[in-house]
């Protein structure tokens, strides 16, 4: 009993050790620019959250003072948090787009099996580091991970011994991470949108499938997270637009096939929040025109062209409402 007392004591010092010595060599490559952003969003008018769909909302397009805060495979929960970090800075947007891809209300990054939790710890360490202490989600085993030990995980670690062959002169220094907000060049070619399309939404729905196995619950949790993010918008006197940009043709058609039920219960709980005041504008259940693949840069993004076209549409739906929204006059 004393050996394995003493066993637990001697990890316990060399992992607090080991935490504190990787303090000096931390990668902020992706910590540093997200508070420039969360800066950047007080006094705005308007505010984009979500995953890296939100490429697709261009605030120009709106006549609108924006600011982008949405990241590359955010899950809803994640979200859900942001919202409230926002919320708590001085001068918080009125105006809150949502930008929703179908597939990410499927995902939980703190399970495994969803390959993301390096990205659920980091959003942990970006919260915690701005004063937001809860957990996402009920996600107790990546909050306590990235508690006890911020560094702990593969690409945590890696980069953090890069950084110390870096200060010894082993290797030369990283570049930047740059921007983290997805507005991407180039055309998808009609061509090839079948076979990237089948390769990505044959990946994107083994994911899923992955997911549902150990945690059946994920898309309820989800429409309840997105429920509560209107619920507090609407509390602080804001208001919520959810906005489902459309993927390419193909992408669409592919997906809706493998997930027809799961999409049937999202677009029910975006019904359900829409009766509570949010707006939606859903480009995959009711689309006001036809996006061809040369909008798109791939089949889940759309380019700079797809971008304002799509903008412009969002802009005449709101019109169209009357809604009191970003939006250029008619």
């Amino acid at each position: 009993m004393r050996l394995l007392i003493l066993f637990v004591a001697l990890a316990a010092l060399l992992l607090a050790g080991l935490n504190l010595a990787s303090r000096a060599f931390e990668d902020r490559r992706h910590l540093d620019p997200m508070n420039d952003l969360l800066a950047a969003a007080s006094g705005r008018d308007a505010i984009i959250i979500g995953s890296s769909v939100g490429g697709a909302i261009r605030f120009d397009a709106l006549c609108s003072d924006g600011a982008d805060f949405f990241f590359v495979l955010q899950d809803v929960f994640e979200t859900r948090a942001m919202v409230d970090l926002v919320l708590d800075q001085p001068d918080p947007p009125q105006h809150w787009f949502l930008a929703l891809s179908p597939g990410a209300v499927f995902y939980d990054n703190s399970i495994s099996a969803s390959g993301r939790t390096h990205n659920r710890r980091l959003t942990y360490r970006f919260l915690f580091e701005n004063g937001q202490n809860d957990m996402i989600g009920g996600d107790w085993r990546q909050y306590a991970v990235t508690r006890v030990s911020p560094a702990l995980g593969y690409d945590d670690w890696r980069r953090r011994f890069q950084n110390v062959l870096v200060r010894v002169g082993l290797r030369p220094e990283a570049k930047p991470a740059g921007s983290l907000i997805w507005r991407l060049d180039g055309s998808l070619d009609a061509d090839d949108e079948a076979t990237l399309a089948d390769r990505e939404a044959a990946a994107r729905l083994k994911d899923i499938r992955s997911i549902r196995f150990y945690d059946p619950s994920v898309p309820e949790r989800a429409g309840r997270a997105i429920a509560d993010i209107n619920a507090r918008i609407r509390a602080s006197g804001g208001q919520l637009y959810i906005v489902v940009p459309p993927a390419s043709p193909e992408f669409q058609r592919r997906t809706r096939e493998g997930l027809t039920e799961g999409l049937d219960g999202l677009w029910q709980s975006l019904d359900d929040v829409e009766d509570q005041g949010a707006v939606v504008v859903n480009a995959w259940r009711d689309p006001a025109r036809v996006y061809p693949a040369r909008l798109f840069v791939d089949p889940n993004h759309m380019n700079p062209e797809g971008a304002r076209i799509f903008s412009a549409d969002v802009a005449a739906v709101l019109r169209a409402r009357g809604d009191d929204a970003p939006g250029c006059p008619a």
